[in-house]
């Protein structure tokens, strides 16, 4: 993240000082109109200015989440910043050059521009952060079903005969097919269920036929109790 900045950041600053370069060094006999004794020029220069530390700290944003999920909810607040900079640039570079409009229309105009792109940016921002937060709690509610699909995964991985594998793949399938949510009301079936693949695995490991059939119908009848509680808790 913190490369990725840096590259950003010097890009940025690059920027940012052409940006001054060209409007400071343009002499206003170019134009044969004086610009910076004029209010409106220095709002503009303003909104401008504002955009690219806006632009700033929108990319921080995005560029400090290190998962490819949250900068993909982040790609909105990245797109709104980018978007900022162009408009504020383009119609504030029209203020700087040609400053003929009263400075009142010129502030009410930037200050209209800056408003708006500065609560899409808010906007953006709350929205990646509502649904980053509700995904994280379906993975929360999920992880149950999830990592004891992954744990009969590995028990029927290590079954050695067809008879012992037919019965784990029974517990795989019916796991698969679960609901995947989950409820604290159901901490205690779930819990049993942890511990009923705990023994099924060490059967499978010991190749203990008997054991494993009546681990399986436990556990069959555990993950169907689970459903259907679930279901009722709906």
């Amino acid at each position: 993240m913190k490369k990725n900045f840096k590259y950003f950041g010097i890009i940025w600053i690059i920027g940012f000082v052409l940006f001054n370069a060209v409007t400071f060094l343009i002499p206003n006999e170019i134009f044969g109109i004086t610009r910076f004794d004029k209010g409106i020029f220095w709002i503009a220069y303003a909104l401008i200015t504002l955009s690219f530390i806006t632009q700033l700290i929108t990319a921080y944003k995005f560029i400090k989440d290190d998962s490819n999920e949250k900068m993909f909810l982040n790609i909105p607040l990245l797109r709104t910043g980018y978007i900022a900079i162009i408009v504020s640039m383009l119609v504030g570079l029209i203020f700087m050059i040609f400053p003929i409009l009263p400075t009142w229309i010129g502030a009410i105009v930037c200050l209209l521009i800056a408003g708006y792109f500065t609560l899409a940016c808010v906007n953006a921002g709350t929205v990646a952060n509502v649904v980053a937060e509700i995904d994280e709690k379906v993975k929360t509610k999920t992880a149950f079903v999830r990592m004891a699909i992954v744990e009969a995964e590995n028990i029927l991985a290590r079954a050695t005969t067809t008879e012992i594998k037919s019965e784990v793949k029974k517990v795989y399938e019916a796991l698969k097919y679960s609901d995947p949510m989950s409820n604290p009301a159901l901490d205690d079936i779930e819990q049993e269920i942890n511990n009923q693949l705990k023994e099924l695995k060490k059967s499978v490991v010991e190749n203990d036929r008997v054991k494993v059939l009546e681990i399986t119908t436990n556990v069959l009848l555990s993950i169907k109790e689970r459903n259907s509680k679930y279901k009722a808790l709906k």
